[in-house]
């Protein structure tokens, strides 16, 4: 009789823990974690609480079976996910929980207390994420060679574009919907300014839709596939390329509208020798070109870190990352004239290998620092040479086949574009496989001198 009422309340307490860990899954899949840290997480307070733990992770859902000593007696939870997001604080504030559970072994009332802080936490304002994400649009079109006039035609253009995506995606309306009118909205702001203003605005073009491409959801598949997550890697690979088809898709629109003769008529003023004379009066010579990628770089990835909602604390990181990584990149493709993809992949190596140490510094997994440092270096210009050059296949009126030149170097810029990202992918992520069973914790540099002060005395 006995026995009874203490079954009941382990099975109420198994099942408790179970909701637990699936909302804590959840959390990370929606905030953009990779599986493995989902996995590692989930084990880490699985066995804090004094549980054992079998998952099975997708990109849309998550099973979850917690026991004790006898794998006959789990209990099973199913649970479907369909909301999609990038909040590396939650990232963050998770994996600091995670060892929290385990070393301190704290409830789960404490555990539910602190869960509903996270949730409720908010990283950046609006104020904050509209004036100066955009920032991100700028400075990458400064290290595209832009001038300051077209840096400021960017920065409108992102905050609208912007703020149509996020406010869309808030409001739990399609993803690829929000993305499509996100890259609309930007592109035709940028193509409607050149028109009337007669300017130049190829490299705000370029950039003008990078702030949209899904980096973070690329490298977790990477991630994913390394590791051999192979379904849910696939998950996000194909979630990824929609998004990136919608893109295209938004930016293909905006430039039929603008190829219409009656729209290429519109004319207002002209500031075409205005830009010349601003392009000439602020651009950098000698040592002050690699002292302006150095900070335009650093600043691309702090723009794309507040899209991110990274920490707060590891905002320095990523700009020291994000700086010396861009720099490195350009002095081997631009002064050593080494390849650009194996230039990509040394800086991105470099800058996988440095968050390792960096995570340890801040607190931080690395993974929330890295991709916002490595978004600098997608291949702009030529995913922009290779939309432009499809572009023109399909607006073809007069049904005339393209040169044999013209689509073999459309197709080269689409496979260079690939390669890229791959090895953009692969820097980084191979760092974090490599050592993700090495762990610095605990051996901190302040740590090490408290305990040799203890020693001493």
């Amino acid at each position: 009789m006995q026995e009874e009422p203490h079954k009941l309340i382990e099975e109420r307490t198994a099942q408790t823990v179970l909701n637990l860990l699936t909302e804590i899954g959840e959390m990370m899949i929606t905030s953009g974690a990779h599986t493995a840290r989902i996995i590692r997480n989930l084990e880490r307070i699985a066995k804090g609480l004094g549980y054992h733990c079998e998952l099975v992770l997708t990109y849309t859902g998550i099973v979850i079976s917690v026991y004790k000593e006898n794998k006959h007696k789990a209990h099973t939870l199913a649970k479907t996910i369909k909301t999609k997001g990038l909040n590396f604080e939650t990232v963050s504030e998770i994996s600091i929980l995670s060892w929290d559970v385990l070393e301190n072994k704290i409830s789960i009332s404490e555990i539910k207390s602190i869960l509903k802080q996270i949730k409720e936490k908010k990283v950046y304002s609006n104020l904050q994420l509209y004036a100066f994400a955009p920032l991100a649009s700028v400075a990458l079109c400064m290290l595209f060679d832009g001038d300051w006039l077209q840096s400021i035609i960017v920065y409108f253009s992102t905050l609208f574009g912007y703020y149509a995506r996020r406010t869309l995606m808030l409001k739990h309306h399609n993803h690829m919907v929000a993305f499509f009118i996100g890259a609309t909205i930007s592109t035709l702001f940028i193509h409607l300014t050149g028109v009337l203003f007669n300017i130049q605005i190829k490299e705000a073009l370029v950039v003008s839709v990078l702030y949209l491409i899904p980096g973070a959801v690329m490298i977790n598949a990477f991630i994913d596939y390394l590791e051999g997550y192979f379904e849910s890697g696939t998950a996000r690979f194909i979630y990824s390329f929609m998004l990136v088809l919608m893109i295209a898709f938004g930016f293909f629109t905006s430039t039929m509208i603008f190829n219409m003769p009656i729209v290429n008529q519109l004319f207002l003023l002209d500031f075409s020798q205005v830009q010349t004379h601003i392009k000439e009066m602020f651009e950098p010579q000698g040592l002050g070109i690699g002292v302006s990628k150095l900070i335009f770089g650093g600043v691309t990835s702090l723009g794309f870190a507040l899209m991110f909602n990274t920490p707060k604390r590891a905002l320095w990181t990523v700009f020291i990352l994000g700086a010396i990584g861009y720099l490195i990149k350009f002095i081997l493709f631009k002064e050593v004239e080494m390849n650009l993809i194996l230039s990509i992949f040394i800086a991105s190596s470099f800058v996988g290998i440095s968050g390792m140490y960096f995570a340890h510094r801040t607190h931080t997994p690395p993974i929330i620092f890295m991709i916002p440092a490595v978004i600098n270096m997608i291949p702009g210009l030529i995913s922009y040479e290779f939309m432009m050059g499809m572009i023109d296949w399909i607006s073809n009126n007069k049904d005339q086949k393209p040169p044999v030149e013209e689509v073999i170097q459309t197709f080269s810029y689409g496979i260079s574009t690939v390669f890229i990202l791959f090895a953009l992918a692969f820097g980084v992520a191979f760092p974090v496989v490599v050592f993700k069973s090495y762990t610095v914790k605990g051996k901190d540099l302040n740590v090490l001198i408290k305990k040799l002060f203890k020693r001493n005395t």
